[in-house]
């Protein structure tokens, strides 16, 4: 899907009201389609247009929940549906909203239902923003879009869209999702599940961004935490970043990457921690792994980490001073001006039992 294409047919904008100690999440239900003058459809359009241009924090997802009644079966025939049945499907999509929000650590706000066609497809694009308290909530919805959209005190706000890509057959197959999610970074697992899964009905399960992503941090994570030796815990990374950054292969294959813990005794753990988490193979997409390829954090001690630039972190050696052949071979290199500069770090802060219980 290009989405070079998004036009606006009919809004409706119903309030989601947040859990609290008291009372549970509720919605507040619009009765009737919001008018858009030209400016508030032009900036809206225009958020949705940044959104889907995000890549590190757009995503294809899959449709997983079309039972009867789920947010798939009130959204699949939207476009066809008279004033009064939109209005009906959408506070029907807004009551799943507020399904997904009785967690008090879910925001409530503003649950903006599009009837839209993407790249003159049939598509319905939810969106959902969480409000700042400093809004002034009042009763014209429209002037609250641009007061939400214009203003650089935006807050976070989620996008789901179901697109009808194969008109002639409404089944699962005939569907296409993605989903925009504002508060997603790399260093997390997965996007906001409430939002995408809970509400929706989509599934990141086969989305290959975030199984290239996962796979190396949880990669990154079993070396640090169970490869002693400095020096081979640094080769190991060094490897593994340059296998992702030069491999001409489109395919990850986890357990092509065991042989790295043969000798070190580590293959039947790697296997139990990290192989069991992954399929066999999955098209390598290095979209949010890019950080992680170009910097690097080593552990010095469990008080002090050095980061920067892999190709500078990923080559720093650490020499015990109990090491006696390791510091004699570095006196010898420094004797014979082998090595340009030397940082020696002497503090009582660091932890001798830095690697106990690391495996």
């Amino acid at each position: 899907m290009t989405f070079k294409e998004i036009t606006i047919t009919r809004v409706i904008i119903h309030k989601i009201i947040g859990k609290t100690v008291k009372d549970p999440a509720y919605s507040e239900a619009s009765t009737d389609i919001h008018k858009l003058d030209p400016d508030t459809t032009t900036t809206l359009l225009d958020r949705i247009y940044s959104a889907v241009n995000k890549s590190k924090r757009f995503f294809e997802t899959q449709l997983d929940n079309t039972e009867k009644n789920s947010f798939w079966d009130y959204a699949k025939n939207i476009s066809s549906l008279t004033k009064e049945n939109f209005i009906l499907s959408t506070t029907q999509i807004a009551d799943l909203a507020v399904e997904a929000h009785q967690s008090r650590n879910r925001p409530g706000g503003l649950l903006l239902i599009i009837d839209a066609k993407v790249d003159r497809l049939n598509a319905v694009i939810v969106i959902k923003a969480e409000l700042q308290q400093a809004f002034i909530i009042n009763d014209n919805a429209v002037e609250l879009i641009k007061e939400l959209f214009l203003s650089p005190a935006k807050e976070f706000f989620k996008i789901g869209i179901l697109i009808h890509r194969d008109k002639k057959n409404v089944g699962k197959r005939s569907f296409d999702t993605y989903i925009y999610d504002d508060n997603f970074t790399p260093q997390k697992n997965d996007l906001t599940s409430y939002f995408y899964s809970d509400f929706l009905g989509f599934s990141t399960h086969e989305n290959d961004k975030l199984k290239t992503n996962n796979f190396m941090k949880d990669f990154i994570t079993f070396v640090d935490a169970n490869v002693n030796d400095n020096e081979s815990r640094r080769l190991i990374k060094i490897k593994i970043k340059a296998d992702y950054r030069e491999s001409s292969s489109g395919i990850i294959d986890p357990s092509s990457y065991s042989e790295y813990f043969v000798n070190l005794g580590l293959d039947k753990l790697y296997q139990t921690r990290i192989l069991s988490k992954f399929p066999r193979s999955f098209s390598k997409d290095i979209s949010l792994v890019e950080g992680i390829l170009t910097k690097s954090t080593l552990s010095i001690t469990n008080q002090l980490k050095l980061s920067g630039p892999s190709d500078l972190v990923d080559h720093v050696e650490i020499v015990n001073t109990d090491d006696l052949p390791k510091v004699q071979a570095l006196i010898t290199k420094i004797e014979s001006r082998d090595i340009a500069k030397v940082i020696v770090i002497k503090t009582e802060a660091i932890n001798p039992n830095f690697y106990e219980g690391r495996n």
